[in-house]
C-alpha cells in the first residue's frame, strides 16, 4: 500500500517520467531523457564543433569526428577560458528545455538536461573528465536570483557534478546587477559584464592550481564564461573549461 502511495506522489512530482517533455504524448518511464522518439530524433546534438569555442562546424572530410582548431567565429579573439563544450544546437524545440526551467519554473528539466550533458561529455571527453577537480557555476545577480528563486546553472551543476563524481562549489559572486544580455553584441556584453563577478573570499585558497568545470546553460558569445574564466585565471585556476547545454551556429553579425 505504502508502496503505491510513494509512486502516487512521484508521479505528480516528477510528470516528466510520464509523458514526453515537448509534445506530451504517454511515453515509457525508460525513455531516454524523457522524451519520446519523434521529438528526441528533432534534437541536433553536435557531433563536429570548434575545439576552442564549441561552436558547430561543418565538417567536410570523411572522419566523423575530425576536430577543428578555430572555427571562424573565434579565429582572431583571445578568450581566457581554455575551452568550451556545448551539446546541442540552439533550436525552437532544445530552446525550450532551457525556457521551462528558466521562465516556466520546471526545476526537472536541470536533471535532464544534466544527463545529456553528463553522457555526452563522459562519451567524448572522458580524459578532460579525469583531470577536473571542482565542477562551479555562472551566478546569477541578487535582483534577478529573487526574482526566480534559483539559479538554473547551480541546479544543472549540481546534478552535473553528482554524476561526474566532482565536488560542487560556488566560488564566484555576481556583484553587479547587469541588465539582460540578450539581443546584445559581442563587445556590448563584453562591456556589460565587465567587473561583474567576484571570487568569494572563503574560496580563494580552494581555486589555486585547480582545473575547473564551468557550467552555464547557454553560450551565445561566450562573454559570460569569458568573464568569469577571467577572475578564476587571476584567482589562480589552472585550467577552466566551460560546459554548456546550447550553443547556436556562428553568424557573422553575431559579433558586431
Amino acid at each position: 500500500m505504502f508502496e503505491k502511495i510513494w509512486k502516487y506522489i512521484l508521479d505528480i512530482i516528477y510528470p516528466q517520467n510520464l509523458n514526453c517533455i515537448f509534445c506530451e504524448m504517454p511515453i515509457s518511464r525508460s525513455n531516454r531523457y524523457s522524451m519520446c522518439k519523434k521529438c528526441l530524433e528533432k534534437i541536433i546534438f553536435i557531433h563536429n564543433s570548434c575545439d576552442y569555442c564549441g561552436k558547430p562546424t561543418i565538417n567536410t572530410s570523411l572522419e566523423v569526428d575530425r576536430p577543428v582548431e578555430k572555427c571562424p567565429y573565434c579565429q582572431g579573439k583571445n578568450f581566457l577560458f581554455d575551452r568550451n563544450i556545448s551539446f546541442i544546437e540552439y533550436g525552437d524545440l532544445s530552446k525550450l528545455m532551457v525556457f521551462k526551467l528558466k521562465y516556466s519554473g520546471k526545476t526537472y528539466m536541470a536533471k535532464i538536461i544534466a544527463n545529456i550533458m553528463a553522457d555526452r561529455l563522459q562519451e567524448s571527453n572522458s580524459d578532460l573528465v579525469g583531470r577536473m577537480d571542482i565542477v562551479t557555476y555562472v551566478p546569477l545577480n541578487k535582483k534577478r536570483m529573487e526574482a526566480r528563486g534559483f539559479n538554473q546553472a547551480e541546479k544543472i551543476g549540481t546534478y552535473i557534478s553528482s554524476l561526474l563524481g566532482l565536488p560542487m562549489v560556488g566560488l564566484v559572486d555576481r556583484v553587479k546587477n547587469t541588465d539582460k544580455l540578450h539581443g546584445l553584441s559581442s563587445q556590448e556584453r563584453r562591456r556589460v559584464l565587465k567587473n561583474s563577478f567576484l571570487i568569494k573570499e572563503e574560496m580563494k585558497d580552494l581555486i589555486v592550481n585547480k582545473n575547473i568545470l564551468l557550467v552555464d546553460d547557454v553560450f551565445t558569445t561566450g562573454s559570460t564564461v569569458d568573464e568569469m574564466a577571467k577572475v578564476l585565471k587571476l584567482a589562480g585556476a589552472q585550467e577552466v573549461v566551460s560546459l554548456t547545454f546550447l550553443t547556436g551556429k556562428y553568424e557573422k553579425d553575431i559579433d558586431k
